[in-house]
């Protein structure tokens, strides 16, 4: 994050901090939302089971209340006492459909069924005197009884003779009423809800088409839904319901449970919607927090930017480099401190290259004012020498060499001065060999006596001729081998010369064993004046070898220097424009 720019470090915080707060907003939103919708279903739920326990209750009583009437006909009571079966079974049948249900059933005071009429055939008959045996036992008024894959809410009653203590047990009766669709679908209507009734893990009786009744019954076959389980929410067929199991009142065996079904699909319609909302508002936020930091980051930015292109500038050195100090007050100021501080910067260093310039040429003043001296010294001294030759019986030419050696040396100086402050070019571009130039170079070096221990090797390959200036590129072979020869105080070296050529240019190393080249100079060293380890230095020597080689068209640098010694390498062009273009074409 620190090596972030400062526009992107705003905007990537600002971001995260907006994300953050709106993403917990929504959160907390649709938390809320969900458990009001969580309480409302589960009031609903709790609703629809308290409505059908009410919906049991009454139906349990007014269908008590019809077996309890029906026990009480006299007629049925006189049809009980003639205990023959078929005379029962054929005269219960008017009460029977007085009865309106699906099943009725007589059985005498022995418990034996005189008497059974069905909707749906199907009904085992033991099974039907086991449950009214066991139901007469436990005094029960209703059972849920469960044979030929059918499912019957029944009601027994007693039909006794007489009152009080001269009553007489004539036999039982018992209407039941089959629980199917027809009986769920009014329940489910009666308590706002839907009803399914489950023996044996099948559904016996519920609202739902054949193909949702399959679904369901899978459920119940996985135990997706089970007596045991709590509210649970499961689809069936387009639709969401939430699931609770119910106690039914009066159960025998076998166990048969009620489950009540609350729809909860308009609530997870809502919940989808409310998520596909949520996250547009926090999409559409995101955008907006992107534009709007964009906007003031670009605006805290942009001045800061312009700033520090100006910082970046003046470190290459570019001082004109235009600012325009505008955004807040604070980075107003900082920008106005800074062209400030520039412009102070740039009459501080114009002031110290001055400075430096008038030291660099007192310096270079020095040296070359005792150089002079030096050479004019010797020059009057042999001039004494040979005034008085004849009387000391001196050597003349021995004298006049001396002082020809110290004119020529004077001469050399002065014409280094010349032409280091010569801005035009002043070529004498003329066909010649890059290979004698150099030898004749290393050579002039060799007759020195302060150099004889120092070995210097010129090795060529390719095509030496071309076109250049042979004399002034002898002297940047000349000051060049001397400047590597001085390098080694007194100490025995090697320098080699390299050359070799394209079809279009030269390529020149100059190589020494020496100490390298001092890290205080290496960045100026081929500025005027610049010198290190030599006593009279007038640092020009390699400022002419630049100035010689920008003339050719080409450059020279410290390709590698180190402890171990330094390489200098010039690259220029082999053909430079002659005097004439006869003698170019010649050459070519």
């Amino acid at each position: 994050m620190a090596r972030l720019r400062l526009q992107t470090q705003l905007l990537v915080s600002g971001l995260l901090i907006i994300s953050i707060l709106t993403g917990a907003l929504l959160l907390v939103i649709r938390y809320t939302i969900r458990a009001q919708i969580a309480e409302q279903v589960n009031r609903s739920t709790a609703d629809s089971v308290q409505g059908f326990d009410t919906v049991q209750r009454q139906f349990q009583y007014q269908l008590s209340r019809t077996a309890g009437v029906l026990a009480e006909i006299p007629t049925l009571k006189a049809l009980m006492t003639t205990r023959d079966a078929l005379t029962i079974q054929d005269g219960s049948t008017p009460f029977w459909q007085l009865s309106g249900s699906d099943l009725f059933l007589l059985a005498d005071s022995q418990g034996r069924i005189v008497s059974l009429h069905l909707t749906h055939p199907g009904m085992n008959r033991q099974y039907a005197e086991e449950r009214t045996a066991e139901a007469s036992k436990k005094a029960k008024g209703s059972a849920w009884w469960f044979s030929g894959e059918r499912l019957y809410w029944v009601f027994l009653r007693p039909i006794q003779a007489g009152s009080g203590n001269d009553a007489k047990m004539l036999g039982m009766l018992a209407i039941g009423y089959e629980a199917d669709s027809g009986f769920a679908e009014p329940v489910s209507y009666v308590s706002e809800s839907k009803i399914i009734l489950v023996a044996n893990h099948k559904v016996l009786a519920s609202p739902f088409s054949a193909e949702e009744e399959s679904e369901l019954a899978d459920r119940v076959g996985a135990y997706e839904i089970s007596p045991s389980a709590t509210a649970t929410e499961i689809p069936v067929g387009t639709e969401r319901y939430v699931v609770m199991p119910v106690q039914l009142n009066d159960q025998l065996p076998p166990p048969v449970q009620c489950y009540v079904l609350v729809s909860v699909t308009r609530q997870t319609a809502f919940i989808r919607t409310l998520n596909r909302t949520i996250l547009i508002l926090g999409i559409s936020a995101v955008c907006l927090a992107v534009l709007l930091l964009s906007f003031v980051s670009s605006t805290i930015t942009r001045p800061l930017e312009n700033l520090v292109a100006a910082v970046r500038a003046l470190a290459s050195g570019d001082y004109a480099y235009s600012i325009h100090p505008r955004g807040s007050s604070e980075v107003a100021e900082l920008g106005e401190s800074f062209s400030k501080m520039r412009g102070d910067l740039l009459a501080f260093q114009q002031k110290q290259i001055e400075t430096e310039r008038v030291a660099a040429v007192g310096h270079a003043a020095n040296s070359i004012s005792h150089d002079l001296r030096h050479h004019l010294a010797t020059i009057i001294a042999n001039a004494e020498f040979l005034h008085q030759a004849e009387v000391m019986k001196l050597n003349r030419d021995e004298i006049y060499g001396e002082i020809r050696a110290a004119s020529d040396q004077m001469t050399e100086m002065l014409d280094s001065l010349r032409d280091w402050a010569r801005e035009e070019r002043s070529l004498s571009a003329t066909p010649a060999s890059m290979d004698q130039t150099a030898r004749r170079a290393a050579l002039l070096v060799q007759t020195r006596p302060e150099f004889r221990d120092v070995e210097i090797h010129v090795h060529s390959s390719g095509d030496m001729a071309g076109i250049f200036d042979p004399r002034k590129m002898e002297r940047v072979f000349l000051n060049l081998t001397v400047n590597a020869c001085e390098a080694f105080a007194g100490n025995r070296g090697q320098v080699a010369i390299g050359l070799s050529s394209t079809a279009s240019q030269f390529e020149i190393r100059i190589s020494d064993n020496g100490p390298g080249i001092p890290d205080s100079i290496r960045d100026t060293l081929f500025d005027p004046f610049v010198s290190a380890g030599k006593a009279n230095g007038t640092g020009l020597g390699l400022a002419i070898v630049s100035k010689i080689v920008r003339d050719h068209g080409g450059t020279i640098v410290v390709e590698k220097t180190s402890h171990a010694g330094t390489t200098f390498l010039i690259l220029m062009p082999r053909f430079q424009r002659a005097p004439n273009a006869a003698l170019q074409s010649s050459t070519a």
